[in-house]
């Protein structure tokens, strides 16, 4: 253990020296979080570095929820251009003061524990203090203790987009915002949640992940948990999903069921750059975000035998009167022909999902 102050060096020193080429977990909570990142982060070196999380406040009838969008923001950016191929996250919790910043390797971890801010007067002016430790079973505990209290998982780039243009037009129709001690704004809960609520009479969607030049088998065991995943499309589009619809997942190889997901987002085209920096991109340029239902199973979906062959069986033995596509169908045609999706009936989307919810609530 030893004491880090910003008197005799500072945390934005220490901060940069524990960011070694070994690093490849970086974890931060913080209240109070820099409005540039590009500018903070300049110097840090993130290139090896596969997960980088945020915990931060956006607080109800606050002016975190006017000013902060456009500083999360400036985090995914700055991530985007650092570490383009890590897992980026920022979570939510409106009772957070403490600061913890953790960096993790494959065989150790240390962590500051301090009253630094995550902003550039805390990493480097005000009169700060803190603990650096490297004990990996207390670091775990500070880990999980905060992962615990959070009241928004998984806050992505989408919904920052999103609060950004909420926080704009805020600004715009109430001009003299910054003068009120406590603006009327509650933006974070009507973004995180609005979209799929209006959907009275969802659709229902079977849809392959992975190619045949990259497929998917069992023992990959690549995790599908995410609370918000991003759903890839070709260059047809969408098509007619929207917010509130189910798009049940499933693997391009071992054609097992990965993961369910009620649709949040708005399709959305990769930009020219974003192109440039995942040329795969470019083959399936459209996306759609949507909020997974089934997490446990998601991160797990191995262990088990729900391959979609299998299930249309059991489904047509069950029901042999029923159809499993909107068309008509009574096979996966277009999807073995390459098809990025299929309409699929409400009974055998339900059927689907009560197999994977078995597994969930287990």
């Amino acid at each position: 253990m030893r004491v880090i102050s910003n008197t005799h060096s500072n945390h934005g020193e220490e901060f940069s020296g524990l960011l070694n080429s070994e690093v490849t977990d970086l974890f931060m909570a913080s209240p109070f979080i820099t409005s540039d990142f590009s500018d903070l982060f300049k110097t840090y070196k993130l290139a090896g570095v596969k997960s980088i999380t945020l915990v931060t406040t956006l607080k109800e009838n606050d002016k975190d929820q006017i000013t902060k969008p456009s500083a999360l923001k400036s985090f995914y950016e700055m991530a985007r251009s650092k570490c383009p191929n890590a897992k980026v996250k920022v979570h939510v919790d409106n009772s957070l003061h403490g600061k913890i910043y953790i960096f993790k390797s494959v065989e150790a971890a240390k962590a500051i524990v301090t009253s630094a801010n995550l902003t550039y007067s805390g990493f480097y002016s005000n009169h700060e203090w803190g603990l650096l430790i490297d004990s990996i079973k207390e670091i775990a505990q500070l880990e999980n203790e905060v992962l615990e209290s959070i009241d928004y998982p998984d806050v992505t780039e989408f919904f920052v987009d999103r609060l950004m243009m909420y926080s704009e037009q805020y600004q715009k129709d109430h001009p003299d915002w910054g003068k009120v001690v406590s603006p009327e704004s509650n933006i974070l809960e009507h973004v995180y949640n609005q979209e799929q609520t209006y959907n009275k009479a969802p659709k229902y969607y079977l849809k392959p992940v992975g190619v045949s030049e990259d497929p998917i088998y069992k023992e990959h065991k690549r995790d599908f948990s995410d609370l918000h995943q991003d759903l890839y499309f070709s260059k047809k589009g969408t098509g007619a999903i929207c917010a509130g619809d189910v798009v049940i997942t499933t693997a391009v190889g071992c054609g097992c069921l990965l993961s369910c997901f009620e649709i949040t987002g708005r399709p959305q085209e990769a930009t020219a750059n974003e192109k440039l920096l995942d040329p795969w991109k470019e083959r399936w340029p459209f996306h759609i975000q949507g909020r997974n239902k089934s997490q446990k199973y998601g991160g797990s979906w191995w262990e088990y035998d729900l391959d979609r062959k299998v299930l249309l069986e059991e489904f047509l033995r069950q029901y042999p009167n029923e159809k499993i596509t909107k068309a008509g169908g009574v096979t996966f045609g277009t999807l073995n022909f390459g098809s990025d999706k299929v309409e699929i009936t409400e009974a055998f989307g339900k059927f689907l999902i009560e197999r994977i919810n078995q597994i969930d609530s287990v």
